[in-house]
């Protein structure tokens, strides 16, 4: 890894070969939320393969995220995944539960692993385990604040994987919550939770994705680029599995060239990029939890630019 990493996650071949991954230093191939999201790496395991070697080919470190709330019957299909993900080369899997954590540090001990943000990992103890049985970075619990996780790195002594742009995740579930209003669009299973469906009371809202609930508004790190990698932090991540590719690209550069900036000694925002993020914001922008505040709060001096989005 250089001096930093910035990534994304991408769920089927389509989506891979439709965007422009310039800007980009790793992808994470596959869907977390659903077995039957179209086309998904996961269930697609030819696919799988030629997704991580067409990221290599361009000089990508290619990752394998996995399911984030797998049942046992999911477990033979995670397995096959793995050896894919293995025998394709790829460069890490991630993943988001004990049993699978358990089953690649048997099975398949020099892969990197890790973990996921539906792992909960909370405190530098639990972390620790995990580092035990083969994790070398950990996405936190996105409930939990920055100095949190700072304690948890300086415990531990591996690093975070930060979200700094993108809907946050907040839960996942077996159940499909579109399936129920799928017969009222014109939008059908498996493509519908690709759709921006939004759950919206006042000025309060969460995207529905079917299995998956993520917030309603972007959290946005721009300006606070230079605080985290003053802090040490250097993987960061804009999720963008249910984003149009134009999203995924014009995103990353502007969050690209801030952290190249800030590097340099320059943490000023340029203010053109907010006109950018404005275009790809449905909802708004927040901070998530890492201030201590509510997870739909912005902390920062342009609120004059976010209250604009």
């Amino acid at each position: 890894m250089g001096a930093f990493e910035l990534n994304t996650t991408i769920s089927n071949l389509r989506s891979l070969r439709e965007s422009d991954l310039s800007a980009y230093d790793a992808v994470y191939l596959g869907n977390i939320y659903c077995r039957i999201f179209e086309d998904n790496f996961l269930e697609r395991l030819n696919d799988l393969k030629e997704g991580i070697a067409y990221l290599k080919d361009r000089g990508l470190r290619a990752y394998v995220t996995t399911y984030a709330g797998p049942r046992n019957d999911a477990l033979p299909k995670v397995q096959m995944v793995l050896e894919t993900a293995a025998a394709a080369g790829a460069d890490a899997v991630e993943v988001h539960n004990l049993g699978v954590l358990r089953l690649i540090h048997e099975q398949y001990p020099g892969m990197p692993m890790h973990i996921g943000g539906f792992a909960n990992v909370y405190t530098d103890a639990g972390t620790e385990v995990l580092k035990e049985h083969g994790a070398v970075r950990f996405t936190p619990n996105y409930e939990i604040s920055l100095d949190e996780v700072q304690a948890i790195t300086a415990g531990v002594g591996i690093p975070a994987e930060l979200l700094v742009h993108g809907k946050m995740p907040l839960g996942v579930s077996d159940y499909c919550f579109l399936l129920e209003y799928e017969q009222h669009w014109p939008e059908k299973c498996p493509v519908v939770c690709q759709k921006q469906l939004f759950l919206r009371q006042g000025d309060w809202a969460m995207r529905s994705v079917g299995k998956g609930v993520l917030s309603g508004k972007d959290v946005c790190m721009l300006e606070h680029l230079p605080t985290l990698l003053a802090a040490g932090h250097k993987v960061f991540r804009i999720e963008a599995a249910y984003e149009a590719p134009e999203y995924r690209l014009r995103i990353a550069r502007i969050y690209r060239a801030a952290i190249e900036r800030a590097l340099a000694g320059n943490g000023a925002v340029d203010e053109s990029a907010w006109q950018v993020i404005r275009e790809h914001t449905a909802v708004g922008l927040c901070n998530g939890f890492y201030f201590g505040r509510s997870g739909s709060e912005y902390v920062g001096q342009h609120a004059a630019a976010i209250a604009a989005c």
